[in-house]
């Protein structure tokens, strides 16, 4: 069977196995999720077979650590998109085994990310080249997902949103899906709701400061536990400083999306904090940035209660900041925390498959509707 009748096999099928891979801004591995899925739109049925996780071996973190900033050389960043495209194709055969299945969703690194309204041509850039997974695997792969969406207007974020609407849509209860990864992003969906009804957006830092932090000052990747932050105060002076930083941007009306062009070592104001201190004043400034956003765009909509996922929540200081400034609004912790978003492009992927559209033109601003995802044969 050439690619070509392995594509079209593909699309006939009512039923396919699909392997989620999923590597967010916080940059310290790969998450992959294998799903069961039929259908398609709001009939989409699937379950989650199993998953893992792979760390990204040091230098390898390194390099994406490195491919962010704005120095970065062209060809590191160029041979950096092949290194990685090779390690999720080993890291998917490692996890697959001999089993076969019907598509790779690829999400990709995220090493720059422009949305309209910063520069004249917006874009976006996520490497790990899709071509190369599929020649590893053997396997379709749907990759860049961001790229039509900007190109029809849109941020290009956040597209999970759809994806959300999906699996999680209630006819009684209006809920907020948080993920906590390097950036803090929303899906709100109230109760009833039709999928443009959705409000969905970046509300800023989750896990970006606090791991620059602890790398810098604590030489780890991140705040396990927050065990670290735990141990520190809030400086009072950092933490209105930051808080009147952001408001812009918190003010500012959906849609929109941010990341680490914006919250990087120069967002932080010079200062002389013990660094226990800088990082429980970052988490706490952390969890206050998601509630403001939510005083201002959501909790006057109404909203019955708050799912988090991604790995910051796992960190009990910031989940418990978080709780705190919600207050009577249920906070809860995600059974599937961790395999949320890596699902979610598997979904997407679904939908490109069944032709269907997959942006929400109301959380990204796209001027319609697109598909999104390039396809990759073996």
């Amino acid at each position: 069977m050439n690619e070509i009748d392995l594509l079209v096999e593909t699309l006939k099928k009512t039923e396919r196995k699909i392997l989620g891979m999923m590597s967010g801004t916080s940059a310290d591995g790969l998450d992959l999720v294998l799903i069961s899925v039929s259908g398609c739109g709001k009939s989409t049925k699937c379950v989650i077979e199993r998953t893992a996780h792979f760390d990204y071996p040091n230098d390898l973190r390194k390099q994406i650590s490195e491919s962010m900033k704005a120095d970065a050389l062209m060809r590191d960043v160029c041979g950096l998109d092949f290194e990685l495209g090779e390690f999720f194709g080993d890291c998917a055969r490692k996890f697959l085994g001999d089993e076969r299945i019907d598509l790779v969703a690829s999400h990709g690194q995220t090493v720059f990310h422009n949305p309209p309204g910063r520069t004249k041509h917006a874009c976006t850039l996520q490497i790990g080249d899709g071509d190369i997974i599929s020649m590893k695997t053997g396997v379709i792969t749907i990759s860049d997902f961001r790229i039509k969406d900007i190109e029809a207007g849109g941020e290009g974020a956040p597209l999970v949103p759809h994806a959300d609407y999906i699996l999680y849509s209630s006819e009684t209860e209006s809920i907020a899906l948080n993920n906590l990864g390097g950036i803090s992003n929303v899906t709100y969906i109230p109760a009833r709701a039709r999928e443009d009804q959705i409000t969905a957006f970046d509300t800023g830092p989750a896990n970006a400061l606090i791991d620059l932090i602890t790398r810098k000052h604590f030489g780890v990747s991140f705040d396990k536990d927050g065990s670290i932050s735990a141990n520190g105060k809030v400086d009072p002076e950092l933490f209105e400083s930051l808080k009147s930083k952001e408001m812009d941007y918190i003010l500012k009306m959906p849609p929109k999306s941010t990341g680490k062009e914006v919250y990087n070592e120069g967002y932080l104001p010079a200062n002389s904090l013990n660094p226990y201190d800088l990082l429980r004043t970052v988490v706490k400034f952390s969890a206050w940035s998601i509630y403001e956003s939510y005083k201002v765009h959501i909790i006057p909509k109404g909203i019955d209660g708050i799912i988090l996922t991604g790995g910051g929540a796992m960190n009990k200081t910031l989940v418990g900041d978080i709780k705190r400034y919600f207050g009577g609004i249920p906070v809860e912790v995600s059974a599937d925390w961790q395999w949320r978003e890596a699902k979610a492009f598997a979904i997407l992927a679904n939908e490109l498959i069944c032709g269907n559209p997959s942006n929400n033109p109301k959380a990204t601003g796209a001027k319609f509707p697109v598909l999104l995802g390039k396809i990759s044969l073996p």
